[in-house]
């Protein structure tokens, strides 16, 4: 992760990306999809696209939950350069410098952007301009995490930067009981139930629900590209089951006005109607990650074990795991040790007056 570290002087001066050979081309659209592709085909400029390709293609970005969430993230950043350049297509290699990097933080703050987000997408950028600076593609990496990226801690909403909303277990049965579709029923469990991603839940195909054993198991591949299986409980058959009937390929959630796969925006705004529905409050803060945290929390609560929790989820560190127990459970703990200090002051002061 450079840090507005200039490419090297040996090598040659800006130059124009070498072309993408269609075979490459080709299985990137197999992996990332024509409409993430054609999103920043539209947006960028040819220069800039066959960067990106490049930059896709590379053995460092191989998993594809990774790759879509690059895409992904440099459509939406591209978005906004083309708005502030008024340059469509955006020459984003060209236009983009220290100081443009600091008027997108200054509106990912005004939109609200949680600072997980704002991180996700500079970390995009900066991957990007990695790859092309020492190619002679781009003249630096203008992407500085030391003045750019928002720090954990500064929120001022009341919680932790990056924290997620945790829910009490008898709201999440609340959820539950809210969810009426299949589609609905699939975002909920998938998410509590089998402690899925979103970039996991998005990219699951009809191909990774095995019905010839018993109970059905759901394939899907993890961050680092590494795959795992879940059995899907009873409740949850039913609803796979109306989801992939006829189809033996495709998307498992698919978009009904362009038949392709739900993407990550789309699933929050199931989860927030399912809020509003159960008359959850602040539903606007329910996203699928919500039901993933409240999850582990729940689990935590109710004695699992540590260890288990966190390789269940996936989680690196145990601290991670830990931290959502934390939020949710550390006031009431340190409340109690306050409460306990306050009683023996108390007492010990009444004994001095006695």
């Amino acid at each position: 992760m450079s840090d507005l570290v200039p490419h090297s002087p040996n090598l040659p001066e800006r130059r124009d990306p070498t072309p993408v050979h269609q075979a490459v081309q080709e299985q990137l659209v197999a992996e990332i999809g024509e409409t993430r592709l054609g999103k920043l085909h539209d947006t960028v400029d040819a220069k800039t696209f066959a960067a990106i390709l490049h930059w896709l293609s590379g053995a460092n970005r191989s998993a594809l939950p990774t790759k879509h969430r690059y895409a992904e993230d440099i459509a939406a950043f591209s978005e906004w350069a083309a708005n502030h350049t008024g340059l469509r297509p955006v020459p984003l290699l060209d236009a983009l410098d220290f100081d443009a990097i600091t008027v997108w933080t200054v509106y990912a703050r005004s939109q609200g952007m949680a600072v997980r987000s704002q991180r996700r997408i500079l970390a995009a950028v900066s991957s990007l301009f990695g790859d092309a600076a020492p190619r002679g593609w781009a003249r630096y990496n203008p992407v500085s995490f030391k003045h750019h990226a928002p720090k954990v801690g500064t929120e001022t909403n009341g919680r932790p930067a990056g924290a997620t909303r945790v829910l009490p277990a008898t709201d999440c049965a609340r959820l539950a009981t809210a969810a009426e579709t299949p589609e609905e029923h699939l975002v909920f469990g998938c998410m509590f139930q089998l402690g899925l991603r979103v970039s996991e839940l998005v990219n699951l195909r009809v191909e990774n629900v095995d019905h010839n054993v018993t109970p059905p198991v759901l394939h899907f591949q993890r961050k680092g590209g590494l795959w795992k299986q879940r059995e899907i409980p009873v409740d949850l058959q039913p609803h796979f089951d109306t989801l992939t009937a006829g189809r033996d390929e495709g998307p498992l959630l698919v978009d009904p006005k362009t038949g392709n796969a739900r993407n990550r925006h789309q699933l929050t705004d199931i989860t927030r109607r399912l809020a509003r529905h159960a008359k959850i409050p602040h539903p606007v803060s329910v996203t699928p990650h919500t039901l993933r945290a409240s999850a582990i929390t729940d689990l935590l609560n109710s004695g699992a074990n540590l260890a288990e929790v966190q390789a269940w989820v996936d989680h690196k560190h145990a601290t991670t795991t830990q931290g959502y127990w934390e939020r949710s459970n550390g006031l009431k703990r340190d409340s109690a040790l306050t409460a306990s200090l306050s009683a023996r002051l108390a007492n010990l002061a009444a004994g001095l007056n006695s």
